[in-house]
């Protein structure tokens, strides 16, 4: 778990310094979905996906919401 966050730490040491490519927010994303992170995940996800609509991120984001609303299923019943 530490190595991740250290990899999450590396990658968002890249995006201060300007590097913010697709791929890193993906690589972010996918980082962060492993930890439980999901809201920050879906947010590198989309983040990928603005700066490139070709982004494998877009597959992943479709999985991911996919996901969230199986297991959220009382956000359609108020």
């Amino acid at each position: 778990m530490d190595d991740i966050k250290r990899q999450i730490e590396a990658l968002t040491a890249e995006i201060i310094r300007g590097n913010n490519t697709p791929d890193i927010y993906y690589r972010r994303g996918r980082l962060y979905w492993r930890l439980g992170e999901r809201s920050a995940a879906m947010t590198d996800f989309n983040e990928a996906v603005a700066l490139d609509p070709a982004s494998p991120a877009r597959s992943f984001l479709l999985m991911a919401n996919d996901i969230m609303d199986f297991y959220n299923t009382d956000l359609y019943n108020p």
